[in-house]
């Protein structure tokens, strides 16, 4: 791909070699730079950098880091309208979830490196993923004097094993046993077709107006939940009574949307993507079950 702007240090132009990458894959990337003004000494670096950012109320903020990176030009005199070009490979980390140790040694042990500026425990990052309200992403960055250009990479999340539970929503499990059962064992690509089974067990007598399976995307900070919105859905079945001692069981289809960003988890978010069976009740809260589905970009 090809990203450039001219902004007044200089006109920067970034390709990379492919769009998408996996942890652990190597991006080359080549820059080309021309100065706005004579620079004698030039002090100019190309790094990967991953960037978590977080959008609440009005606010937002971002924090971001270099994975790795080199500097380029050094002991070079560039003239002032003068292209000059390189290439430089980048690594994308292994590792797409935080140290679980602390590690103060940089990557390398040259200071004049720049690598030598980057932590061990900061070569990580999670995988590309755009919510509501929370944004995982990965750019090329070349920093010169007068010049913080950026170009987007999509780092793709690998497909994982996927949580095997349903929880009951609040106090529903004194109303019912609701359970989903049937699903991949690992992460789906989003666009995919999930069948599965609705279990309800009954705890008491209900008049049921339906049962449903919705899928909900929800994105958390901590303990507090920033979004949760329902993004697709399908009826199990109409109008039911259902009673103690005779559970229904009965199968579902749903067909995930296309665009559906993927489940990530970083240090202190998550982008979720959780399957609510609900027990459709009249005049009183819905009782509800609901089990993690991990999606994962179809490209991956």
């Amino acid at each position: 791909m090809v990203f450039g702007r001219r902004r007044r240090g200089a006109a920067v132009e970034i390709r990379t070699d492919r769009e998408v990458y996996r942890p652990g894959d190597t991006i080359r990337a080549r820059v080309r730079l021309t100065p706005g003004t004579d620079l004698p000494d030039p002090e100019i670096a190309v790094a990967l950098l991953h960037a978590d950012s977080i959008s609440q109320s009005g606010n937002s903020w971002t924090d971001s880091w270099a994975v790795d990176g080199r500097y380029v030009f050094r002991g070079r005199p560039l003239r002032a309208g003068e292209a000059v070009e390189v290439e430089v490979d980048l690594r994308v980390p292994d590792r797409s979830v935080p140290f679980p140790d602390t590690d103060d040694d940089p990557l390398v042990d040259d200071p004049e490196d720049y690598r030598y500026e980057i932590l061990r425990s900061e070569a990580w990052g999670a995988p590309t993923s755009i919510g509501k309200a929370l944004r995982s992403e990965w750019f090329v960055q070349v920093v010169a004097p007068g010049t913080d250009e950026r170009a987007a990479v999509t780092v793709l999340a690998v497909g994982a094993p996927a949580e095997a539970t349903t929880e009951p929503r609040g106090d529903s499990d004194r109303l019912a046993r609701i359970t989903i059962d049937g699903l991949p064992h690992r992460s789906v690509p989003a666009g995919a077709t999930v069948t599965g089974r609705l279990r309800v067990d009954a705890r008491t007598e209900l008049d049921a107006r339906a049962l449903r399976v919705d899928l909900m995307l929800v994105e958390t900070q901590e303990d507090r939940v920033l979004t949760a919105e329902r993004k697709a859905g399908t009826t199990v079945s109409g109008p039911l009574q259902l009673r103690p001692g005779a559970p229904v069981d009965l199968p579902f289809s749903l067909t995930l949307p296309p665009d559906l960003t993927p489940s990530i988890t970083t240090e202190s978010w998550a982008i979720s993507w959780i399957l609510f069976g609900v027990v459709d009740l009249p005049r009183r809260e819905d009782a509800v079950g609901k089990r993690v589905l991990a999606v994962h970009d179809p490209r991956a």
